[in-house]
């Protein structure tokens, strides 16, 4: 009977020990497949960073090829046909081929192609270096209506040929920004003012406080723009529209002044009436 029983035990101890080694084969095999799916999983991760990261330097290269053809067609025509106007001019008098009185009436011509060339050259410089190469404001205190006195007098006689009188009711107050950046904001929002009105028409100049943030308006009587126009107007890529007197553009500008105004935690926005008037707004802390 003991023996019997003996036999049971080693029996009922060998279940358990092949019972036991069984479960711990199947669990090391479970951890050995929980461990291989996390591997996996974290392959699957970094396979997914490396296509973002790829996906990413293919839209780089995308936007930099559109910065290069943007920069091959305003050099190619646009710039190009302004400095052919002003080398003509001067082969003109070189060759001694102008009276006095065709050389008078030329003056206004030759100025508004050396002025269209030059901001021109201005827009495509800025605009380049802000695709290029990251921008980093360098903020300070300074004296918006400085800057728009500085700036009105560089537009001043532009204005005049025009028949445009600028009104400016700018008052002496400190903003803290990036004082190189809110110039060319402001000489861009001029010129496209002066560019967009003609001989009979106003261009004022304003600024004021506005829960504790400043805003200066460009605001003018001249041509309006279009409702369905409006949103394309801070976009690169937008249209040019010559201006009352057939002066070119990049559509740069504007898309500039935005950039330069978004990085100096400010807001930019226009308000336009066709045949009315325009005004650009930029509100700065």
């Amino acid at each position: 009977l003991k023996s019997k029983y003996k036999i049971l035990l080693y029996g009922l101890l060998a279940a358990f020990i092949i019972s036991l080694a069984a479960l711990i084969f199947v669990l090391t095999r479970k951890n050995g497949t929980a461990k291989n799916h996390e591997e996996l999983e974290e392959e699957n991760k970094k396979l997914e960073l490396q296509k973002e990261a790829i996906l990413e330097q293919t839209k780089h290269l995308e936007e930099v090829n559109k910065v290069k053809d943007k920069l091959f067609s305003i050099v190619s025509h646009d710039l190009k046909d302004s400095l052919t106007s002003i080398n003509g001019f001067i082969d003109l008098l070189r060759d001694g081929s102008l009276s006095r009185q065709e050389f008078e009436r030329l003056i206004p011509e030759l100025s508004e192609n050396a002025n269209s060339a030059s901001l021109l050259l201005f827009n495509l410089l800025n605009w380049s270096k802000s695709q290029m190469q990251s921008l980093d404001p360098n903020p300070s205190l300074f004296d918006v209506q400085e800057v728009f006195e500085t700036k009105i007098k560089l537009i001043d006689q532009r204005a005049e040929s025009k028949g445009i009188s600028i009104i400016d009711h700018t008052l002496r107050d400190f903003v803290y920004a990036d004082k190189s950046m809110i110039e060319i904001v402001v000489q861009n929002l001029l010129a496209n003012a002066v560019k967009f009105t003609k001989a009979g028409d106003t261009i004022t100049v304003s600024n004021h406080i506005s829960n504790g943030t400043a805003i200066i308006s460009v605001a003018d009587t001249g041509v309006g723009i279009a409702k369905e126009n409006l949103d394309k107007l801070f976009k690169a890529n937008s249209m040019t529209t010559l201006g009352t007197k057939n002066e070119k553009g990049t559509g740069l500008g504007l898309s500039i002044c935005k950039e330069l105004v978004d990085l100096n935690n400010g807001k930019i926005w226009v308000e336009s009436t066709l045949n009315v008037g325009t005004t650009f707004y930029v509100q700065l802390p």
